[in-house]
């Protein structure tokens, strides 16, 4: 019974299960990203957050020395200095070509570490693939996760509680100042459309009530037509008659 045994032990030896860890996370950190079988990578993954934070820490320039020389250490790669001159190429050009490319101690204080300085932790992703052909062994991708890929979250800190409490005290006010608005709005709103129906009643009420002086007027004017038509209707003299 392997109770609270976490260590994977992928079917090898202690001093074999560590050099296939070292070289995976050696890989990892040469090529940002490796594919392999899932239970590596998990086993890999371990090493590879602990290192990260190896690298974190020897950012300080107290413990930068003994940092760096835990990871070599541990990834079993040692610093290389004398490189001899190969097919005219000069030894310093090969020193050079390998502290680019292969120094993995290098490339980890130099490239990686410092991009994860404001992360706490969880810096490798495992992306599942699917089962490999001939054995079926579930294969993986192992990949370092990049700065924008997971949000940020929430701490559940005491200060951060009471600008929660303070939020809520500002959106009620937010909320009482914005139904007040609306109440007066309809206030406006009825009062502009009271005064439009004073304003229509009056002119009704003009139209129907004539002043006296107007009913004068315009019965003046139509004497002059009643005359006419009473002359058209008298009788005849005498001379008219002999004239006709």
């Amino acid at each position: 019974m392997r109770h609270r045994k976490r260590t994977a032990k992928l079917g090898r030896t202690s001093e074999h299960r560590t050099a296939l860890l070292a070289n995976l996370v050696c890989s990892l950190i040469k090529h940002r990203r490796i594919r392999t079988t899932l239970a590596k990578a998990k086993a890999a993954r371990v090493v590879a957050d602990k290192i990260v934070t190896l690298g974190k820490k020897g950012q300080e320039k107290d413990s930068s020395i003994q940092c760096r020389r835990l990871v070599a250490a541990r990834l079993q790669q040692q610093p290389r200095h004398h490189f001899a001159k190969h097919n005219g190429v000069s030894g310093k050009v090969q020193r050079d070509e390998w502290r680019q490319n292969e120094d993995v101690v290098r490339i980890l204080f130099e490239d990686i570490a410092p991009g994860f300085a404001e992360r706490s932790g969880g810096y490798t992703r495992v992306i599942k693939l699917g089962r490999r052909r001939g054995d079926a062994a579930e294969m993986a991708i192992l990949e370092w996760v990049k700065d924008g890929d997971m949000p940020v979250r929430e701490s559940k800190n005491k200060p951060k509680a009471k600008a929660s409490k303070a939020e809520v005290v500002t959106e009620e006010v937010v909320e009482e100042s914005t139904t007040e608005e609306v109440a007066e709005e309809a206030a406006t709103e009825e009062a502009v459309e009271e005064a439009v129906t004073e304003e229509t009643t009056e002119e009704v009420a003009s139209d129907e009530t004539e002043t006296p002086e107007e009913a004068a007027a315009e019965g003046t004017t139509e004497e002059p037509e009643a005359k006419s038509e009473e002359s058209d209707d008298e009788p005849k003299s005498a001379d008219e008659k002999k004239s006709d």
